[in-house]
């Protein structure tokens, strides 16, 4: 098939920026698997933080649906884009004329329910030839990231705003040591989220990591610590770090800079790990342990 025959086009948007862009990634990769073009307006407030989006109303992909003004691109999507949620919830009531619409939003805040975008249910809905109008995040097609990394990563460079003044905290980190790791600390909506069953003193953070520090010696280890709360920074004392950017695309950069990560579990750090190819800790509970031998690639 071309990318001419079917148009996929992403119409609720999932959750804040680590689970956009992930939903992002498994659209992309299986677009490039299978030919369709891909338009994306539901990155929304978060298209004009990346190189490939920026300029580009409907964020299309592999191919560019239009490439105007970044502020402008802001506007029409900003515009734009609850009628395509309108024709998304149109769409899966049958009345609109050659679009249909795959609805999984039932599932955005359950542990089970994911749709393969290789299996059976998708395949017949891009089979229609109709204009596919997915809604909900729990996609996936984890085959088709790993396949095509280094294109989704490109795709997803950030701007040179948010760029280079993050490359030039990093540089800076360089000459503390000679291994650098990235700490996320989610405390924020942790505290109450499942319970708080992933919320962690920021005291157990520090633990962690001289437990690293332990974990490598002969190697000056110098930490980056991007958080969602402000932190006691005394309680790292002793510990050579600097703090992150200080706000999301900034430290999700940060951290995909580093050698290693570790954080809870979060689409954020996950990201993170991904666009870098870094290797991840996840702490899963606060009896995880950061041995070397925890830190896997995606």
């Amino acid at each position: 098939m071309s990318d001419h025959q079917i148009t996929v086009m992403i119409s609720s948007k999932a959750g804040r920026l680590g689970n956009r862009l992930f939903q992002a990634a498994y659209f992309m990769g299986n677009a490039l698997n299978k030919g369709y073009r891909l338009l994306n307006p539901s990155l929304g407030e978060y298209a004009n933080l990346f190189e490939g989006s920026a300029r580009d109303p409907l964020c299309g992909f592999p191919a560019t649906w239009r490439d105007v003004d970044p502020e402008f691109a802001d506007q029409c999507r900003e515009f734009l884009f609850p009628w395509i949620h309108l024709l998304g919830l149109a769409a899966k009531s049958g009345i609109v004329p050659g679009a249909t619409t795959i609805d999984i939003r039932q599932f955005d805040t359950k542990e089970e329910g994911d749709i393969d975008l290789n299996g059976e249910t998708f395949g017949k809905c891009l089979a229609s030839g109709k204009l596919l109008l997915p809604m909900g995040w729990k996609f996936s097609d984890y085959a088709g990231i790993r396949k095509h990394r280094e294109e989704i990563a490109r795709y997803f460079t950030p701007v040179v705003p948010v760029r280079k003044p993050v490359e030039a905290l990093i540089s800076k980190a360089r000459t503390m040591g000679d291994l650098l790791v990235g700490v996320h600390i989610r405390q924020e909506d942790y505290r109450s989220w499942k319970n708080g069953i992933h919320f962690y003193e920021t005291e157990r953070y520090v633990q962690w990591m001289r437990e690293i520090v332990e974990s490598h010696p002969g190697r000056r280890v110098v930490f980056v610590v991007c958080a969602s709360d402000a932190l006691d920074e005394s309680l790292f004392r002793g510990i050579p770090s600097l703090k992150g950017p200080g706000f999301p695309a900034g430290d999700l950069h940060a951290l995909s800079l580093c050698d290693k990560i570790i954080g809870p579990p979060s689409t954020f750090s996950a990201w993170a790990s991904y666009h870098g190819g870094v290797p991840l800790c996840v702490l899963r509970d606060k009896n995880a342990s950061v041995a070397p031998e925890n830190f896997l690639g995606f």
